[in-house]
């Protein structure tokens, strides 16, 4: 699933970037992690099609950006020593050797036990090697801990992937990814956070969006429009990527005055902050395709640019693309305005950024930009994922 995570992100994320114009816990031997009482609030910025945070690592602290990426293992970034295959950023690789603080993880250590495919050399008594799946592609590297300082929260020793090679070219000029999948490595287990939440403000304003962990990670109320469905179980391995990620049973799809029932073999949708836009199983996304052009009314023309499938004159699309309205188990229902999936693509055509694709294995993707405005909390307690609109720019 990375590797098709990647492959659409990849197929989409430079037209939509122009369009735009844009720019859980785990004990250590030493120090437990654990989150203020009050919770934390991360702040977030948008660039380049993608939701990054900024963090630091090491004493005296250097700074590392991060893609937040819900579904992702751990915390990970690119480490100067030994570094072979290190695609390029915008800040400096994190240096081990200027961080007085820095521990590499040996095997044997609770941390290493805990990743599924460490590797240890000789007796197991040297460094924890690891290899992590991203929703980006997979890295390779060893586990530290060190002094990390993200959000509100007090500066608290964390573990992390310190890569020295991956599969990616690039990350889009950030430093790795914070994962916050269903993992004892993620940035919410490692914080004791029994919830997170998060909120993305539309990109194009330049406005701040806002992570929230812990006792932070609250709806404004159970107002108008607010829904909870629960995370679908899957049997997979655990640590695939499907295991790790939030996963939920999606019934339908309202949009204008039809309605698209989803396959029984295809009606899960995974959560997703790494993709920005939404991808469905090839059957529904051609009723969706159809839906919306009939609600339209006018005749589809060619994209302007590549990878776009569905595309109309503006002023056609604007005045009749209908909201899309995603009906989830339990009678939870999301709405996705026209403007979380209609984008400007030039030359007085807007286009659909909602993708069909035979390759999906009967689990759809919802992607970062349709979630805008939308509040959305994971409870990993109850298991479940509640949401409503809100603004997301001002709750940052």
């Amino acid at each position: 699933m990375a590797s098709l995570v990647s492959a659409l992100l990849l197929m989409c994320l430079i037209p939509l970037t122009r369009a735009h114009e844009l720019r859980r816990g785990l004990e250590l031997a030493d120090d437990a992690t654990t989150a203020r009482p009050g919770g934390v609030t991360v702040p977030v910025h948008f660039s380049q099609a993608f939701y990054v945070v900024n963090l630091t690592i090491g004493t005296p602290p250097q700074p590392v950006s991060a893609i937040i990426d819900i579904g992702g293992e751990l915390v990970w970034t690119q480490c100067a020593q030994h570094c072979r295959r290190c695609f390029k950023q915008d800040l400096p690789l994190f240096d081990t050797n200027a961080s007085s603080t820095f521990r590499p993880e040996p095997c044997g250590a609770a941390v290493c036990e805990s990743i599924p495919t460490r590797s240890c050399a000789g007796d197991g008594g040297g460094a924890c090697g690891y290899e992590a799946s991203t929703s980006f592609g997979r890295t390779v590297g060893r586990i530290g801990t060190d002094a990390v300082a993200v959000g509100t929260a007090a500066t608290a020793r964390l573990a992390f992937g310190c890569a020295v090679a991956s599969e990616m070219d690039t990350m889009w000029g950030s430093s790795g990814s914070v994962g916050l999948g269903r993992t004892n490595l993620s940035l919410a287990a490692q914080m004791n956070a029994t919830a997170f939440s998060y909120c993305l403000a539309p990109p194009d304003t330049g406005k701040s969006s806002a992570l929230f962990l812990g006792a932070s990670a609250k709806l404004a109320g159970a107002g108008k429009g607010a829904g909870t469905t629960p995370f679908v179980k899957t049997s997979t391995p655990p640590n695939s990527g499907l295991s790790r990620s939030y996963l939920l049973r999606l019934e339908a799809i309202r949009a204008g005055n039809a309605t698209i029932a989803m396959p029984q073999s295809g009606n899960t949708i995974m959560v997703s902050t790494a993709t920005p836009v939404t991808a469905l199983v090839d059957s529904v996304y051609r009723d969706l395709r159809k839906a919306v052009a009939d609600a339209v009314g006018a005749a589809p023309v060619p994209p302007p640019v590549q990878n776009y499938d569905l595309c109309f004159p503006k002023a056609s699309a604007s005045g009749g693309a209908p909201d899309l309205v995603l009906a989830f188990q339990g009678g939870a229902e999301m709405t996705v305005p026209v403007s979380s999936y209609l984008f400007d693509a030039g030359n007085d055509t807007a286009c659909v950024a909602i993708l069909g694709s035979p390759a999906l294995g009967g689990v759809s993707i919802l992607g970062s930009l349709q979630q805008v405005n939308i509040h959305l909390l994971f409870d990993l307690d109850k298991e479940t994922l509640s949401f409503e609109p809100a603004d997301c720019s001002a709750l940052s």
